[in-house]
């Protein structure tokens, strides 16, 4: 609007001019003179009202490229506002889905560590119940061995309580048997000497210490025999109570090989 005052300014002093000539000519002149002048006048106002129409024209034409201007001003300014809105939105928008990201993985890394934490405690809970299966499995297998144990150590006693009798009562029936053998021994010797004496015959002739003699060997082999039958009684009592030794210890040794077997088979 600021270019408009100039133009209506600068047309108006030069109507006036032309409009002041013109009446000027008007008195002083007269007839075809003043109708001369009246044509001038006519023709000064349509040049004024010409340049007034053009001065309005370039005024409007002037106020609308201002408007265009500004509006092109203010359109360049929104859209520099919009586009500065757009990016401090997006800025926004970038820190927010950042700040969403972050969240997001500080709680995926949360559930992450509470995850590994569920299957370290569950690792360790089979563990431990895997390691308690593993004592319980093995206690009632040595439970198993050790009552195999005690009663093969009671079954041994037992045996040995009865070889000890056995060895007793041999050893009781030998010194019986030993003293039964000295006395018919005195007795035959006592008989001997006396049948001997009744024919005249002493213990130190040749003859009567030949028949002694014989008496005497004859005692001295049912002796050895007996004790060789007592040895061969104890030895059978001794052997006996050796193989019930060496089977329990077999029964022990086989138990503990299958033992040892399934538990390998279960656990590993």
């Amino acid at each position: 609007m600021g270019g408009i005052a100039p133009l209506v300014t600068t047309a108006l002093p030069l109507a006036s001019s032309v409009i002041g000539t013109v009446r000027s000519a008007s008195a002083g002149q007269s007839g075809s003179a003043a109708q001369q002048a009246a044509a001038q006048q006519a023709a000064a106002e349509l040049e004024y009202k010409r340049q007034q129409d053009a001065a309005q024209a370039a005024a409007a034409q002037a106020a609308l490229e201002q408007k265009y201007r500004e509006e092109a001003a203010a359109a360049e300014r929104n859209a520099q506002a919009a586009a500065a809105a757009r990016q401090q939105q997006a800025q926004l928008e970038a820190e927010a889905q950042a700040r969403q990201w972050s969240h997001d993985a500080e709680l995926r890394q949360r559930e992450q560590e509470l995850q590994r934490q569920k299957d370290e405690a569950a690792a360790a809970a089979a563990a431990a119940a895997r390691a308690k299966e593993m004592d319980d499995y093995r206690s009632s297998q040595e439970q198993t061995l050790a009552q195999l144990r005690a009663s093969q150590e009671q079954t041994v006693r037992a045996k040995e309580s009865d070889a000890q009798t056995q060895l007793a009562q041999l050893t009781a029936a030998a010194d019986a048997a030993e003293q039964r053998r000295l006395a018919a021994l005195r007795q035959a010797v006592s008989k001997t000497r006396a049948g001997l004496g009744a024919r005249g015959v002493t213990a130190q002739d040749g003859s009567g210490e030949a028949i002694l003699l014989g008496l005497t060997n004859s005692s001295e082999t049912e002796r050895k025999g007996a004790q060789a039958t007592d040895q061969l009684k104890r030895a059978a009592i001794q052997q006996s109570l050796d193989e019930a030794k060496r089977r329990n210890l077999l029964e022990l040794s086989q138990l503990a090989d299958r033992q040892r077997l399934e538990y390998m088979s279960k656990f590993f």
